[in-house]
């Protein structure tokens, strides 16, 4: 074989035992095992419940779920062949565990009553079916319970309660310990030998402790009345156990722990229970004492008399009462009781209404002290509340003796401290002396700043949010009393305080004096104001300063110099807030701005909407608030004091729809208004304006311009509607010249703000089309400016339209450009059907001119002013592929 014949012979090659085409089905297979797997694992379970009836459930809507957790879909609703309905439905895989035989399931609608509100979400979301993990095996199906089951906070104490009525016992009422909320009912079941109503409540952990062997519940839901010969006695513990209902109890301190699962009686009330501590009272005699009568303690109910006997031995009689538990550590020696009779005269008016109920008796517990007192249940009850000894006796001096009687009482914050022991002539004759004595308990109450007022009679005072009467209690109505005051509250605990024997304290006529102080008794200061016409004020109109009243209007008279003089009588505890830069000014009646926001009403007070008003206050330096003569001036305001308006003067050739009023607005804010109206020689119109101080500065310069806002309606638009309601207003562009007193007017708005004024060009056409002033100027359908002016050339050929490009497009435009307009549309027809083009909605609406300039022939100049265009009649498509660069100049 030639070596040419060996080059040509072809190489055999081994052929690969698997081909790498088949990886790609390899990783499929496994990827479809590895799918089919997470199926067989994660697979939903199918469970079905029985229910009563499917109200509210809906397929593929009701959710199951645990905690809020939604754990199932309710996937068909079938009838069961027996009764009622059976509920298929799907339970995700990571809740397969909670599926076991005793596992409960319930349907959670909305309920409302007065003791609570639930499934409130359902509202929203719609039912759902709640799911309770029981024990027991695995099951998939289960019968639905009718209500939730009891479900208690962790480690709380399950009560149970026997009672011969539910009453207004409901799931949810609350348990009470000294009217703390302990615990709440959770079931109330009729017996099974329906005898009696099984109560289940639970108790809060920390206060389990609390539940002994001998405690005893009540009932005290509702209002109790008691209907007998000692009058109408009604009952009520608290609004809460009125709506909802209440049970409370009482655990004796000697009683066992509970240790068993106890049955309890709940009693309808305290007496039935027997819970009370028994206590016997000696009296010498009953008159309009009746059994039933009430134990008070400051006004609050503490027991009640349940039995009244007469005892021979004694020759007493012996009242047993009951009394509330709460109040058992008040029981001990030194404790007092005391009959509550009937007193009417005019010295002392006590416990009128005991002529109809009967009397009662107070009670006083023993007086605190570092010994410990020793429980006691018998106890004599005497015929008035024994006086506290020693007595502190105080020296008073009033202006005189209206209102004061001996034994009048001496108050603080409605709680009797002692009584006016006597009343005479001071030595001089200038005053009236009281000397009062103060009870032992409450002597710590007085100390050298303390203030004693006159307690009697009734204010009024009327404001704005209505009339408020306070009046005395009925006893200082008729027969006077004084009223004690303390600047800084007084701890209980508090020494009393040493004072001097010769110490003496005055009398105020009101509490409110008392917390002005001793300046009161000063004399009044007497100062006059003059004004051209008389303020709208009377005489006892208030004075103000920072809106509190410090005087009043005490009279007028004209004076001298032909001006009203308006005298002011000032508090003598304010005379130094009068000062020589004091400024006055009338703030008599109330003024009101109306808008489209609302109705504003300014007044500063009620009284000086009525009466009138002067109000003061110190001037800015360099305001002349006095006159020659020495008089205040008295201004019609504070702004007119302080701050007097500039007035300018702006000319229209027709006044429109101004008036006195209109205000003048600088970018929405109202910096002046239309003071005065006048027609000038020439008949035009010329509005005087005040322009509010801080705005002076800035819009009476020279080249400030002023035009009318009004109401404007067109195809284009609304504009300024708002005046439709609150009439036109004036509208400003600052200038920037020197300031000046005298301006133009404009019957409208500026066709270009000073700050758009750009390049002007004109286009020359036919026809104007739908183009109109203020039609907006398009460069790539961006506005690049508008049209300024329209109207017929000089021989009338055509028409020329102006345009004013904006400033930062003036280097847009060249000598070049081609403009075309931008209005209405074009509508082609043809085989292939029909198209309809525009610019823009604004362009449909408004007219307007589009712009582009060739790219093919390179970037020729700028346009000057006033350049001449010719304005295309028909559209051409390529003039929107031209994209020449404009750089910026």
């Amino acid at each position: 074989m030639t070596d040419d014949q060996t080059q040509n012979q072809a190489t055999i090659a081994k052929k690969s035992l698997i081909s790498p085409i088949w990886f790609l089905p390899i990783v499929a297979a496994l990827l479809g095992l590895w799918i089919l797997f997470q199926n067989i694992t994660h697979a939903n379970t199918v469970i079905k419940i029985h229910f009563e009836n499917a109200d509210s459930i809906i397929v593929d809507k009701t959710r199951i779920r645990y905690k809020g957790v939604i754990v199932g879909t309710v996937k068909k609703i079938e009838l069961d062949t027996s009764s009622g309905v059976n509920i298929i439905a799907e339970v995700e895989s990571h809740a397969k565990f909670m599926l076991r035989e005793k596992t409960q399931f319930w349907l959670v609608s909305p309920k409302a009553s007065l003791t609570s509100i639930t499934g409130l979400d359902t509202l929203f979301s719609g039912s759902y079916i709640n799911l309770h993990p029981g024990d027991g095996d695995d099951a998939t199906n289960f019968s639905a319970v009718t209500e939730q089951p009891i479900t208690i906070p962790d480690n709380s104490l399950l009560v149970n309660l026997q009672s011969e009525n539910a009453g207004s016992i409901r799931v949810g009422t609350p348990l009470f310990y000294k009217n703390i909320e302990v615990g709440e009912v959770v079931r109330v079941r009729l017996d099974k030998s329906d005898q009696f109503v099984n109560i289940k409540a639970f108790i809060n952990k920390k206060y389990s402790h609390l539940i002994k062997q001998d405690s005893k519940f009540w009932n005290i839901s509702g209002l109790r009345a008691n209907v007998s010969t000692a009058g109408v006695d009604f009952q009520l513990d608290s609004l809460t156990s009125l709506i909802a209902g209440g049970i409370t109890f009482n655990s004796p301190h000697d009683s066992k722990t509970l240790i068993d699962n106890k049955s309890f009686t709940l009693y309808d009330n305290i007496d039935a229970s027997n819970a009370g501590i028994t206590v016997e009272l000696s009296l010498n005699n009953i008159t309009n004492l009746p059994k039933g009568a009430g134990i008070i303690f400051k006004g609050h109910g503490i027991g009640r008399i349940t039995d009244i006997s007469y005892s021979p031995e004694q020759q007493k009689f012996i009242a047993t009462a009951s009394i509330n538990p709460q109040f058992s550590d008040m029981m001990t020696d030194g404790a007092q009781f005391w009959l509550e009779k009937t007193a009417l005269s005019f010295a002392k008016i006590e416990n009128l209404g005991n002529i109809i109920t009967g009397d009662f008796i107070g009670f006083s517990p023993a007086a605190k002290s570092t010994e410990s007192r020793s429980p006691q249940s018998s106890f004599i009850v005497r015929q008035s509340k024994a006086p506290i000894a020693p007595v502190l006796s105080l020296l008073l001096l009033a202006d005189d003796a209206s209102g004061l009687s001996v034994g009048n009482p001496i108050s603080y914050q409605g709680l009797q401290i002692g009584q006016i022991a006597e009343l005479d002539f001071s030595k001089n004759g200038q005053f009236i002396e009281a000397i009062i004595e103060i009870d032992h308990q409450y002597q710590y109450l007085i100390n050298s700043s303390s203030q004693f007022y006159l307690l009697s009679g009734i204010n009024v005072k009327a404001s704005l949010k209505g009339v408020e009467v306070q009046s005395s209690p009925l006893q200082n109505l008729i027969s006077g009393g004084i009223g004690l005051h303390n600047k800084f509250p007084v701890k209980k605990t508090a020494t009393p305080v040493a004072l001097n024997d010769n110490i003496r304290f005055r009398l105020y006529p009101s509490k409110s004096m008392a917390k002005l102080g001793k300046n009161v008794f000063s004399k009044p200061m007497h100062i006059s104001l003059l004004s051209e016409k008389l303020p709208s004020v009377s005489e006892g109109s208030p004075v103000y300063y920072q809106k509190f009243p410090i005087g009043e209007v005490s009279g007028f008279e004209i004076d001298d110099s032909g001006l009203m003089r308006t005298k002011l009588a000032i508090q003598g505890q304010y005379k130094h807030l009068i000062q020589k830069q004091s400024v006055f000014w009338n703030i008599s009646g109330f003024k009101v701005n109306a808008g489209l926001s609302g109705v504003n009403i300014e007044a500063d007070s009620l009284l000086a909407i009525a009466t009138g008003g002067i109000a003061v206050d110190i001037a800015p330096k360099g305001i002349n608030t006095k006159f020659k003569n020495g008089a205040y001036k008295l201004f019609t305001s504070y702004q007119a004091a302080t701050q007097p308006t500039k007035k300018i003067t702006i000319t229209f050739n027709e006044g429109y729809e101004l008036q006195v009023g209109t205000k003048l607005r600088l970018k929405g804010l109202v910096v002046g208004e239309i003071n005065e109206l006048v027609l000038n020689s020439n008949n035009r119109v010329e509005a005087i304006i005040d322009i509010d101080p801080a705005f002076v500065n800035k819009v009476t310069r020279q080249g400030t311009r002023f035009w009318i806002i009004r109401s404007d309606i067109s195809l284009a638009g609304a504009k300024n509607l708002s005046t439709l309601v609150s009439g036109v207003y004036l509208n400003v562009l600052p200038g920037k010249g020197k300031l000046a007193t005298s301006f133009k007017g404009e019957g409208s708005a500026p066709v270009l703000a000073n700050k758009n004024v750009g390049l002007p060009i004109a286009l020359l056409t036919d026809n104007g089309g739908s183009t109109d002033i203020g039609s907006p100027l398009y460069y790539r359908q961006i506005q690049i400016g508008e049209v300024i002016d329209k109207q017929l050339t000089e021989d009338a050929s055509g028409v020329e339209i102006t345009l004013n490009v904006y400033p930062q497009y003036s280097h847009l435009i060249r000598d070049n450009s081609i403009f075309w307009p931008a209005s209405g549309f074009n509508l082609n027809i043809g085989i292939t059907g029909a198209s309809l083009k525009s610019t823009s909605l604004a362009s449909l609406i408004k007219g307007g001119i589009n712009m582009s300039t060739d790219d093919s022939v390179g970037l020729k100049p700028a346009a000057n002013a006033f350049t001449r265009f010719e304005l295309k009649k028909e559209f051409n498509e390529k003039w929107l592929t031209w994209k020449l660069a404009i750089p910026k100049p």
